[in-house]
């Protein structure tokens, strides 16, 4: 494969910068147990609007609601404002995998992702996914963002 201004540009639409992209909470959510998502919705019901998980760069996890007593905590850094904790959880909080799909049919996993810490973000390794398998620890929910392009 050739690299020149072309591929640089397919590069910057495929996976652009993290700074030209927002995220959009998934209104079919929250999230628990066991999840396999190839649409999000970007408005509240009644009425969905459905969109594809292709249609997106990543996706950030955040928890939704507290973490039971007893799961295990290994300390980590914390901002100024106490927004954001780097603290790592075990066992894990989730699983996030994200799958293609090849012409024939079948599934191919691309990328594996333990949540051990929130807010999360995920970033497509492979650009267009087809489908996300999402397993939520027992007791505990997920909200889940989807990165776009900034302004859409």
């Amino acid at each position: 494969m050739t690299s020149g201004p072309l591929s640089g540009l397919i590069d910057f639409y495929l996976h652009p910068p993290i700074g030209l992209l927002e995220p959009q909470l998934d209104f079919f959510g929250p999230y628990s147990g066991q999840n396999t998502r190839t649409e999000w919705s970007s408005t509240a019901g009644p009425i969905f609007t459905p969109v594809p998980v292709s249609a997106t760069y990543g996706v950030q996890l955040q928890l939704n609601g507290a973490i039971p007593s007893g799961w295990g905590l290994t300390n980590g850094w914390v901002s100024d404002d106490g927004q954001y904790d780097e603290s790592i959880y075990q066992p894990p909080l989730a699983q996030l995998v994200v799958q293609h799909r090849f012409p024939n049919g079948a599934w191919i996993t691309t990328q594996v992702q333990w949540i051990e810490t929130f807010p999360t973000v995920v970033l497509w390794a492979v650009s267009l996914p087809g489908r996300l398998g999402l397993y939520v620890a027992p007791r505990l929910t997920f909200d889940l963002f989807y990165l776009v392009q900034a302004g859409t």
